[in-house]
């Protein structure tokens, strides 16, 4: 089993100093960060579908080609 890292363990304990409703809102990220860490992820029906339409462009051979990529990097600067 993991151990709580002494950094957390300072910060913890600073934070008991605190306002209870800034103790909340601290405790509400990191609940939101544990739900993040530990719940799969649901994709919604419209990601869904465009995923299926991507594989499906992928099966008919349906790629970039070489110059549009490196268009695409260019016009992001990379």
């Amino acid at each position: 089993m993991n151990q709580i890292s002494p950094r957390l363990a300072r910060v913890l304990k600073e934070v008991e100093a605190w306002p209870a409703d800034r103790q909340d809102a601290a405790a509400e990220i990191l609940e939101r960060m544990h739900t993040l860490a530990t719940t799969p992820y649901k994709l919604t029906e419209e990601e869904r579908a465009d995923i299926e339409d991507a594989l499906a462009e992928a099966d008919r051979g349906e790629f970039a080609t070489d110059a549009e990529v490196a268009a695409t990097f260019k016009r992001h600067g990379l």
